[in-house]
């Protein structure tokens, strides 16, 4: 977390300098814009937005180093792709999503605690885990993945988090094994367990 802090308050002030560069340059571009709420996501944001910005304009190579990560930041953001393509002014269509950012790596953590075969026993594994673990569990989220492994065949995958680092996620996994559970730090991908009720049974 101090690594990351010390992190995002350098890329404050490489991007402080490039925007006061900037409007020196070019009085004419100062807009006037609502100030960023004082929350620290809202901090975060505005100050990655300000490096991407940067980075994307001076030196777009140094952008494949976090491609993934900005893979799934986009999809966060903008959601999945739309069942149907759109069209925008002029009547050119407008597809939905690059295939690739369905499968980019979540940017949380997550842990891997039972696969089961049908949606039903999920929802009830659930249940039945929280009851038992409820310091570690009953303040999380649960979601499902569905996996097909060679020779056994499709699978829900059990998923409770999310957790902000990789060492969080670890120390869950430990608490788990601990108790002779068996548990995998993985990302926290997949659909919420709350959907459950729409998604097709397995």
């Amino acid at each position: 977390m101090k690594t990351l802090r010390r992190l995002l308050a350098s890329m404050a002030l490489v991007s402080g300098l490039a925007a006061c560069a900037t409007t020196a340059d070019a009085p004419e571009a100062r807009v006037s814009l609502p100030p960023v709420a004082e929350t620290e996501n809202a901090r975060i944001a505005e100050i990655t937005a300000r490096e991407l910005d940067r980075r994307a304009r001076h030196e777009p190579d140094n952008l494949a180093e976090v491609a993934p990560q900005l893979r799934a930041l986009a999809l966060a953001l903008a959601g999945p792709p739309p069942q149907a393509a759109q069209t925008v002014p002029g009547g050119q269509p407008m597809s939905g999503a690059p295939e690739a950012m369905l499968t980019a790596p979540s940017l949380w953590h997550g842990i891997h605690l039972a696969s089961y075969r049908t949606m039903a026993n999920s929802v009830a594994g659930w249940a039945e885990l929280q009851a038992r673990f409820p310091g570690l569990l009953a303040d999380r989220e649960a979601r499902i993945e569905a996996v097909t492994i060679p020779e056994r065949g499709e699978f829900l995958r059990l998923q409770a988090g999310p957790y902000d680092t990789l060492a969080a996620g670890r120390a869950a996994w430990a608490v788990m094994t601990g108790a002779g559970e068996y548990c995998l730090p993985v990302d926290f991908s997949g659909r919420p367990l709350a959907d459950a009720g729409t998604a097709p049974s397995r």
